[in-house]
């Protein structure tokens, strides 16, 4: 048995999800349509970054230079009222949940181990749900290959990473969820 990496359920219906997430592509990078509020963005001279990414729920800064992972702000994007069908699935499984969104990431691409640093992240839970695609997901040496319909846990606070092994474009959903001994 796994100890940083569990699979909650397999098989989950996530047609119609995908069905949302196909009727508003404008939503990718839906992250930079927040106008009023002050998002901490990735310096892309020091960053490459292959994964693209729908939120519905991001992290904020309060001031320039603060670290988005040391703050607690949860800011639902425009995005939030379009996916019902995701966040219906969230309402059914969490009693409270805090910055989630879809992850995409290319055939054969990969997103190397790290682990997710910051106080906002040591209260939190981490969970996907696989919406499309094949992919290979590691935690602290552990693995599983990931299908679509895939729920599942794992330890953010040890080196994670992923690879796409499937022939189409993976879609992950990922959930931070405050600790509670009751989570699935």
């Amino acid at each position: 048995m796994m100890k940083n990496l569990r699979v909650i359920k397999t098989g989950i219906d996530v047609s119609k999800i995908l069905e949302q997430i196909k009727k508003h592509p404008e939503d990718w990078g839906s992250q930079k349509n927040i106008k009023d509020k002050k998002i901490e963005q990735l310096d892309p001279t020091k960053y490459t970054v292959t994964v693209d990414v729908l939120q519905l729920i991001m992290g904020g800064i309060e001031k320039e230079g603060q670290y988005v992972g040391d703050t607690e702000i949860c800011i639902p994007t425009p995005a939030y009222d379009r996916h019902t069908e995701m966040i219906r699935f969230l309402k059914r499984n969490f009693k409270d949940f805090k910055r989630c969104g879809f992850l995409s990431l290319p055939v054969g691409g990969q997103v190397g181990r790290h682990i997710d640093e910051g106080t906002y992240y040591l209260t939190k839970d981490r969970y996907h749900l696989s919406i499309q695609g094949r992919y290979r997901y590691s935690v602290g040496g552990e693995s599983v290959i990931v299908e679509p319909g895939t729920f599942l846990w794992f330890n953010n606070k040890l080196p994670h990473g992923t690879e796409n092994i499937g022939d189409e474009t993976r879609i992950t959903f990922v959930i931070d969820v405050p600790h509670d001994p009751k989570n699935p």
